[in-house]
């Protein structure tokens, strides 16, 4: 009891000090009423069965008082406090709040990091009496109170009639007041659930209640307001100083001539150009023909595209809007111009002279702008679409994940850090090529050397299993790992190494050939040169030259250390 108190003490103080700094601020009430048909009764108490087990751990508890947790925002204590307090003796008929509160804040996070979004066991019958009274004590803008749920059944279908109130405390008002209906089969997504469960009537129901609370939040909230207004000053700057400026139609026929099959340089219709000279961003729009989702995929006309429409477009069968935009951005890099198409999108316009205002307009959230201004923000040049090459070892994420998620990207950018992106993407692909004209040239020799090596040697070699080629970006050297098995069915792992310019085939004996099961063959080849450097075979190339200088081409009086002449 002493925790317990604790915690909504620190809560209620806590609600009192910052209530007027956070947007929003919902209070989410626990329901007054819940009814259902005695069909449900069993997996009702199942269900509460299983909730009833989500208590607050000891060690939530003590995380609670930790340093760690003390360092988080505050409201983001605030919030994990009532959660806390709310989880005590939970119950299925609380499970709308739970879900109301999670899904709330997942929807405002990412505008509204500082939001404030509370569930607590405080019930009310709707009346606006009692909701301010409720949100004048709790101090909280607005309060989502279910005064009742029902579940039953009609037609042999599972149904939810959830009521719903919505009280604005700077109104004083009810901005919803009405009954939602939900049946129990899953519409996914969000609010996925298991069909014909007790879950899916109140997931379905939910799922509509929670949308128009989003909607009625986000029309009251003065920083949504405020981001309006501002958008419209940008639209405006951006069509009066920019897309009806006078540009030189013939400058993207020099820089791009071989632009490809998917650049129509007759549908530009603009051009930014940054003072250097150096970066351009182009804009292109078309009226496509009529397709679908299925046309569209199997065209594979874009890497990545975006549909924006108003029309259910899931199905195969669903049209794609006609009109048809994108952009070409590039940069200058030693003589050279390198490019990219991107963000292609897909959207409706009434004209073409629309989708044009439309799709420009997307500059303002390409950080075109400076923050909450309508000047023009001269980093433009430098992020978002001419973002260049990070050092992931330098990210704060690295010690999480730099062993795992990031490991591959990490050892395929390390060539092209502090590089644009645009050229990175460039010299990738064209270093892809060269990699696959290299093993065409490359693969032979080894196979020759091989199929000698079972008709000299068969004993040993009775059959041998090759792995992918290991080497540099410059393709000085090569390194096959091999799996031979001999006569007798032993299989060892072993290594052979091609240096160019050189008719030589050596043996690679810094790790002495190694009995393993021929499952084992990639994981023992990543062990043992992961021994030596970082790589696993998902890098394009191994680039370490301390690893190939050290361990591979190290010399004594003009010998090789490691390489064993065949």
């Amino acid at each position: 009891m002493k925790k317990a108190s604790l915690l909504i003490a620190v809560l209620a103080y806590a609600c009192n000090l910052v209530a007027q700094i956070h947007e929003p601020q919902i209070l989410v009430l626990a329901p007054k009423e819940f009814k259902y048909d005695k069909v449900f009764e069993s997996e009702v108490k199942e269900k509460s069965k299983e909730l009833s087990k989500f208590q607050t751990s000891e060690e939530m508890l003590a995380y609670s008082q930790s340093d760690e947790f003390k360092s988080q925002p505050e409201n983001m204590q605030i919030i994990a406090l009532a959660q806390i307090e709310f989880n005590k003796d939970l119950d299925f008929s609380k499970k709308a709040t739970m879900i109301a509160q999670s899904h709330l804040t997942y929807r405002f996070f990412e505008r509204f990091p500082n939001l404030l979004i509370l569930p607590t066991k405080i019930e009310s019958g709707g009346s606006v009496v009692e909701l301010k009274r409720i949100s004048d004590d709790a101090k909280m803008q607005y309060v989502l109170n279910f005064s009742k749920i029902t579940l039953y059944k009609k037609q042999g279908i599972g149904f939810a009639t959830i009521s719903v109130q919505l009280y604005d405390q700077a109104s004083q008002s009810l901005l919803i007041n009405a009954d939602y209906e939900g049946d129990w089969f899953s519409q996914g997504f969000e609010f996925g659930c298991e069909n014909e469960s007790i879950d899916c009537p109140i997931n379905n129901a939910l799922s509509q209640i929670l949308e128009n609370v989003v909607l009625e939040v986000a029309s009251n909230s003065p920083a949504l307001k405020k981001d309006k207004e501002l958008a419209l000053l940008r639209l405006e700057e951006l069509k009066t100083s920019y897309l009806s400026k006078p540009y030189d139609k013939d400058f993207l026929k020099s820089v791009l001539p071989h632009a490809g099959e998917d650049i129509n340089l007759d549908d530009q219709y603009q051009i930014l150009i940054d003072p250097s000279q150096t970066k351009f961003v182009a804009f292109f729009i078309k009226q496509a023909p009529n397709q679908d989702i299925k046309e569209l995929t199997e065209s594979n006309k874009d890497n990545q595209v975006k549909i924006i429409s108003s029309k259910d477009h899931k199905g195969s069968l669903a049209e794609i809007p006609q009109t048809y935009a994108y952009i070409v951005k590039a940069v200058k890099r030693k003589d050279r111009w390198y490019f990219e198409k991107s963000n292609a999108t897909y959207f409706e316009a009434n004209s073409l002279e629309e989708g044009k205002i439309n799709y420009f307009s997307s500059l303002a959230s390409l950080n075109f702008f400076k923050e909450n201004s309508t000047e023009h923000n001269s980093d433009f040049w430098e992020t978002e679409l001419f973002a260049k090459v990070v050092d992931l070892k330098k990210d704060p994420e690295w010690d999480k994940y730099g062993e795992t998620i990031w490991e591959s990207d990490e050892l395929n950018n390390r060539p092209y850090i502090g590089e644009y992106e645009i050229v990175a993407n460039t010299l990738r692909i064209e270093a892809e090529e060269e990699n696959a004209k290299f093993y065409e040239t490359t693969e032979p020799r080894y196979s020759e050397f091989y199929s000698k090596l079972k008709s000299t040697n068969p004993k040993e070699f009775t059959n041998i299993s090759v792995h992918s080629l290991v080497f540099p970006i410059d393709r000085s050297v090569t390194i096959n790992p091999i799996l031979a098995t001999d006569n007798k069915g032993k299989k060892t792992l072993r290594y052979y190494v091609i240096v160019n310019g050189s008719s030589d085939i050596y043996e690679w004996t810094y790790f002495q050939p190694k009995e393993i099961p021929e499952d084992e063959f990639g994981n023992q080849v990543i062990e043992q040169i992961g021994s030596l450097t970082n790589w696993n075979f998902s890098a394009d190339n191994l680039n370490d030259s301390e690893f190939w200088n050290n361990y591979v081409l190290k010399k004594a009086n003009d010998v090789y250390v490691y390489l064993n002449k065949l």
